[in-house]
Formats: structure tokens, C-alpha cells, sequence
């Protein structure tokens, strides 16, 4: 078995436990003799070798780690020990290596000691800057420090700088260290610093939940934790799932219309406000003892996985109607669902009535159950229609439930959704109404004042207006 041993970041960091495996060792292998802690092998004339040859050969540091670690692997049955800078788990070519064979880990000083000695606190993020390189959906939780590793060239600073950018801010201050020394900087500096080596990385220090310049999920939890607290916002402690749940409902609605508005400022607020009721639900769930955000989370990360097979497995899907497809069979084997009716049962029964029609139509068409063309619908709709002309009040309100799925039907068919529709139409009504009580107010009279024709000539008036 191969071992590492991490020699720290200077000379005298070395462990008494290191330097036994380093005496003991059939073959020592010394990453780099550009360090400080080199000086050990010096002056103590330890026979070994350096891989410095390997920095020149390659084409970048993980091209360097991959053929390190390649070379290490074919030694693997012999006494060898690998020593690298800093903690010895921290480094890239020893994660590499580790995924190939089997080692064992003996930990030196962490190359982020020297600026958590400076910044001392009782938890930390690290991570390595190759770990989130490009990462867009990095985060973590802001009330805690966070240092940023492996900051070794321009490139990899430019790309940390702009995950700092959206998380903490461009001119947020952060501490920039290279081994011992350290500058504060501001983030968007971050790719400008005269020199990158192994040794350069940052410091972020934690936030005040009322300091932050962007927040992410975790925040939006923490938040609700402390309104649903112990001295938390009595409203907010009083809620149910019953007592919030319409508040789902108009929210959605809202985003719809910031939506169709094409009011991006608005579909930010908006959907922060649907999303807020998803988490205001699960906050109740777990002080219940229902469920956690860990399992909700869960939850929809695994659909998101099991349901995209044409992603996460072996089905192809070339266009949007294949993927699709894979999704609904995917939803269907998950669900159970082997026919029509338990796909008609699957529907949630509080969907508005027409988005339900919609999809109970949807699901008959694919097994064929369809109109063929719109003469078929337009003959199905004057049925119904007269139907409804013709019926008494016992079975009005049926007649008129098939009249109005009928048109759903022809919604559906020419491709138009019909919640959208109606909505559209609604606020059409309201702006022409508004536009006839302007026209009344201003002759100082009401719209109830007129007569019917001249109501109607108002209401054709109203239609002519761009605005209308």
C-alpha cells in the first residue's frame, strides 16, 4: 500500500509519525522540491525523488495529477511513500490516486491553517477551487466562513471570482492568502493578483443573516425556522397547512400574470412568493414531526432523476416530443399507472376545471378516443349547446358542464390553454369597462345612466381602442 504523507507548509511542520514512514520507506517520492519543507529531505540526505520533471511535461495541473498518480499506481506493491504539501488529503494528486488503489493518510498541518490561525473560528467551509470551478449552482451556508483552496493560476481565479460575484458580491471584501502572507482584497480583484501558486487561496468571513447581499435556499429555511421560533412572528407561528393553502393558489396566479406581463422585476418577486408557500409548508411539516426539508428535497431530486431517463439513463430522446414521452413513461411506471383510469384518478381533483378537462382529453387522445378535426368539435359544441337551451333545472348545471367541456375540447385542439384564455379575456372585459366609466365620469355621469344602445355604442367604442 501506498502511503502519503502530508509534510505541511514549512519546514519543521513535518509529524514524528511522517517521519517514521519517511525512514522506513523502501521508496520516497517527494511531489515538488520547490517548498519549503523539501529542506527536510536536505539535510537529513534522505535518498528520494522529485516529480518535478512531471510540471514541465504536462498540459495542465489535472493533466499533472492524472500522470502523477498514474505513476504512483504502478508502484503500488512496493513500500513507497508519496509526500506532498499540506494536510496530504488536500491534494489533487492524492485524490487521484486514491480512486485508483488503496492508501493510507499521514495528515500534516492543512495548507488553510496558516489563515484560519489568523481568522479562528469553530467550523469552516473548504472546498477546492477545482471542486466548484464553474459550478453555478455553488453555495453554502454564509453565517459560516469559507475558504477557497487550490487558487493556483489566473484562470481559476477568474473562474472563483465570478462564483464570488453571485454569491457574496463582486465588492465584497475577502482576505487573499498565499501561505503566510495575506492582503484584503475586494472579489472582483480576485484574478488580478501578481502571483498564483499552490499555496494562494481566500478567505471569506461569515455574514449576519441581515448582512447578506444574496441569499439561497438554506437562508430561506433559517429564516422561517426563526419566524416560526420561540420568539419568532406570532402570524407566522399560528399558521397551518389548512389556513395557507389557498395562498398557494393566488400566488401562482400572480407569477402567471407577471408572467404574461412580460415584468421580469415581478416574475422575481412572484416566484419567490411560490416559493416561499413550498417552504412555508415544509417548515410546518417538520415542526409537526410530519416530514423535513431534507425529505422533500429528496423527494424532488429523485423525480427529477427516476423521470429524466433520456438524462440520468439509457433512453434516447431527440426533440421535445421524445423527452416528453420518456418523462410521462417514466411517471407512469413510477406511479403505477397501467391504464387510463388510474391516469384519470392521478390528477389532482382541486386543478381549475378547465386545466382538469384538459388533461382528461389529453390522455384519451393518445389511446385515439379524439375528434378528428374541428367540424367534429364545432357539431359536438352546438349539441351541447342545445342541450343546454333545451334543458330544465334538474340537469341544467350537467348540460352545461358538457357544453363547457366540449369547448375545452376545442381549446385543446387548436392548441390554446384555456385558464390562460379566460384570463386574457377577463382582463380584456375589465379594460374595456374601465375605458366606458372613464368616458361616463368625464360627462359626469354613470355607466348604469345609460341606456342599453347607448351602452352598447360606449362598449364598440371601447373595442376600437388600442388599449382595449
Amino acid at each position: 500500500m501506498i502511503k502519503v504523507v502530508g509534510l505541511g507548509l514549512k519546514d519543521g511542520d513535518l509529524s514524528l509519525k511522517g517521519a517514521v514512514a519517511i525512514d522506513n520507506a523502501e521508496i520516497v517520492i517527494v511531489k515538488t522540491a520547490l517548498t519549503d519543507t523539501y529542506k527536510f529531505f536536505v539535510e537529513e540526505n534522505i535518498s528520494h525523488e522529485t516529480l518535478d520533471s512531471f510540471y514541465e511535461d504536462s498540459q495542465d495541473f489535472d493533466d499533472l495529477d492524472n500522470k502523477i498518480a498514474e505513476y504512483l499506481f504502478a508502484l503500488k506493491d512496493k513500500n513507497v511513500v508519496y509526500c506532498v504539501n499540506g494536510n496530504g488529503s488536500d491534494d489533487r494528486s492524492v485524490i487521484r490516486l486514491k480512486e485508483l488503489c488503496d492508501i493510507q493518510i499521514i495528515a500534516g498541518v492543512s495548507r488553510e491553517l496558516a489563515v484560519l490561525e489568523k481568522h479562528p473560528h469553530t467550523s469552516v467551509v473548504k472546498v477546492s477551487a477545482y471542486d466548484i470551478a464553474g459550478d453555478k449552482a455553488f453555495s453554502y451556508d454564509k453565517t459560516l466562513p469559507l475558504v477557497v483552496c487550490d487558487i493556483d493560476n489566473s484562470y481559476i481565479a477568474s473562474e472563483i471570482k465570478e462564483i464570488l460575484a453571485r454569491v457574496v458580491g463582486e465588492e465584497c471584501e475577502i482576505t487573499f492568502f498565499n501561505g503566510d502572507s495575506e492582503n484584503v482584497i475586494f472579489a472582483y480583484e480576485l484574478d488580478r493578483q501578481e502571483e498564483f501558486n499552490y499555496e494562494c487561496g481566500v478567505y471569506v468571513s461569515p455574514f449576519e443573516i441581515t448582512d447578506k447581499q444574496e441569499y439561497n435556499f438554506s437562508d430561506l429555511l433559517r429564516i422561517m425556522y426563526r419566524l416560526r421560533g420561540k420568539n419568532g412572528c406570532e402570524w407566522d407561528k399560528a399558521q397551518t397547512h389548512e389556513s395557507i393553502r389557498k395562498n398557494l393558489i393566488e400566488e401562482a396566479y400572480e407569477l402567471v400574470e407577471a408572467i404574461d406581463n412580460e415584468d421580469i422585476d415581478n416574475i422575481i418577486e412572484e416566484a419567490g412568493d411560490v416559493i416561499l408557500q413550498g417552504v412555508f409548508h415544509t417548515v410546518i411539516g417538520e415542526d409537526e414531526g410530519e416530514f423535513s426539508a431534507n425529505e422533500v428535497l429528496t423527494h424532488l431530486c429523485e423525480k427529477l432523476v427516476t423521470r429524466h431517463t433520456h438524462i440520468f439513463g439509457d433512453v434516447v430522446a431527440n426533440n421535445v416530443e421524445e423527452a416528453l414521452k420518456a418523462w410521462e413513461a417514466a411517471k407512469s411506471k413510477e406511479k403505477n399507472q397501467s391504464n387510463i383510469s388510474s391516469k384519470l384518478s392521478g390528477v389532482a381533483k382541486a386543478l381549475p376545471s378547465l386545466q382538469k378537462a384538459k388533461k382528461y382529453q389529453k390522455y384519451l387522445a393518445k389511446i385515439g378516443m379524439d375528434f378528428k378535426n374541428i367540424d367534429q368539435i364545432k357539431t359536438k359544441i352546438l349539441e351541447e349547446l342545445e342541450e343546454v337551451l333545451t334543458a330544465n333545472s334538474e340537469n341544467l348545471e350537467m348540460e352545461c358542464g358538457d357544453l363547457l367541456f366540449a369547448v375545452a375540447n376545442l381549446l385543446r385542439f387548436v392548441g390554446v390553454d384555456g385558464e390562460v384564455a379566460l384570463n386574457s379575456a377577463c382582463a380584456k372585459f375589465e379594460k374595456r369597462v374601465n375605458f366606458m366609466e372613464e368616458k361616463c365620469n368625464s360627462q359626469g355621469l354613470s355607466l348604469s345612466d345609460l341606456t342599453a344602445e347607448k351602452q352598447e355604442e360606449l362598449w364598440q367604442e371601447a373595442k376600437e381602442n388600442e388599449n382595449c
